[in-house]
């Protein structure tokens, strides 16, 4: 019994040092700390006057009417303010509990220390999310695609300096949370293709459980991962009952228990909610959607009408990647029209310089499995997004779901690439980098300032 004990303990200290920061990560999580920290105190100051004296309640007011931040719901800060369902229950169904523990956390705070610590235990949280992301798709372009230190750190900068990878960082919505974890799935899942050994049922359901239950749409993407993972055997009956079916009806028994299916509203309920968030103090939402398939259901949520060409250029490999100077980090429902358009041709330049790498890293590395899983969860999100509209009218709000597939796809290419050709490709890319810093940098920290 004794043996079996130091076993077991022996497997967890092996299992916790390989989730600590390797020597070589150090350096870049370092910076990347650093970058984050910054932000996020920068997101703290700037309204912590207003927010912190809040313990009494009008929540939704206060954060909807003041943290308008690009079409991002202030979930993380309601939440830890009051521990109720103020969201799309539906669309998260799990979040809730994943954050009692902060929500208690702060509830004790405000009653023992009469300040709203919202916004400090948000931006902890964010920053612990950030740097696993930074650390997973470090140790996934060196173990899983095969990178060298130097081009690692050079694509783990570029992705970083992506508008809808620095926005995320300190906005107090899950999309952070969101790509830890799909970066987290990939990375196991890499590892496993790597090794040759399959991933487990309970693993694949246990993903699963986390990606579905902070945001539903990204579920099926644990699914995906297990049947790049293990091949056939993913059809086995066993594995599809156990790994795939009880999950996902469990998942959605809690979905329909916490949340409802969507309903069209009325122009006579759009009027009612408009005058109830204006006496609330919230900003007048504008409706700027398309027209849905229909109006039944969740197809309720889809979009047929949105412009796509219009809304691939300037806002899913626009928007996402490059902050528009116009409208800036506004909000569809109140500010923002659905397409804005850049001031300078540089601008197009970079999202063309862009586009070009992901598609030459795609064709790089096309005959690699783990590429594939990549491209096929990116391939997802563009049919839910461009093909059924699903909030495409704020497309580039979904970007922490599928960015980090550039840098990884870039990475074939550099892999591929001998001699000149290679070190070409480099400067090209840190040429973007930088250009994406200075840019995107200059334009969010000026808005964070203000």
């Amino acid at each position: 019994m004794k043996q079996l004990q130091k076993d077991a303990a022996r497997r967890l200290c092996h299992a916790a040092r390989r989730l600590l920061p390797l020597r070589e990560e150090l350096l870049p999580g370092a910076v990347a700390l650093a970058v984050i920290v910054a932000l996020n105190v920068l997101m703290v100051e700037k309204h912590y006057d207003v927010f912190a004296h809040n313990t009494r309640g009008g929540f939704w007011a206060m954060f909807g009417g003041q943290c308008v931040v690009a079409g991002y719901d202030p979930i993380l800060y309601l939440v830890l303010s009051s521990w109720k369902m103020l969201f799309v229950g539906f669309r998260h169904p799990l979040l809730l509990w994943m954050l009692y523990p902060a929500a208690a956390l702060n509830g004790w705070l405000m009653e023992n220390v009469g300040q709203n610590c919202a916004q400090i235990i948000t931006a902890a949280m964010l920053t612990a999310a950030e740097l696993a992301s930074l650390l997973l798709l470090h140790r996934l372009l060196r173990r899983v695609v095969g990178l060298g230190r130097g081009d690692t750190a050079l694509l783990c900068a570029l992705f970083f300096s992506f508008a809808y990878v620095m926005v995320p960082m300190v906005v107090p919505d899950h999309f952070a949370l969101s790509q830890c974890l799909l970066l987290l799935t990939l990375y196991i899942t890499g590892r496993s293709l790597r090794t040759r050994k399959p991933m487990p049922g309970w693993l694949s359901a246990a993903l699963f459980t986390l990606l579905a239950g902070v945001t539903l749409s990204n579920g099926p993407k644990a699914f995906m991962a297990q049947w790049a993972a293990n091949g056939r055997k993913f059809w086995h009956w066993r594995n599809l009952l156990l790994a795939v079916a009880v999950p996902s009806a469990l998942m959605l028994a809690v979905c329909f228990t916490v949340g409802s299916v969507p309903r069209h509203k009325t122009e006579a309920e759009r009027l009612r909610d408009n005058k109830e968030e204006a006496r609330m103090g919230v900003p007048i939402r504008h409706d700027r959607t398309g027209e849905p398939i229909s109006t039944v259901g969740f197809f309720n949520w889809t979009d047929v009408t949105t412009p796509r060409l219009d809304t691939a250029v300037e806002n899913l490999f626009g928007e996402s990647i490059q902050l528009h100077q116009d409208h800036l980090l506004g909000d569809v429902w109140t500010d923002r029209p659905v397409v804005v358009r850049y001031r300078w041709a540089a601008n197009y330049a970079a999202e063309a310089a862009i586009v070009l790498l992901f598609a030459f890293g795609a064709w790089c590395g096309r005959r690699d499995r783990f590429l594939w899983l990549c491209l096929a969860w990116f391939g997802f999100d563009m049919l839910l997004s461009m093909a059924l509209g699903f909030a495409i009218n704020e497309i580039w709000i979904m970007g922490p779901h599928w960015l980090f597939v550039i840098p990884i796809a870039a990475a074939y290419a550099f892999k591929r690439r001998p001699g000149r050709s290679l070190a070409a490709l480099r400067v090209a890319v840190l040429a973007l980098a930088a250009w994406l810093w200075a840019y995107n940098g200059t334009l969010f920290v000026g808005w964070l300032m203000e």
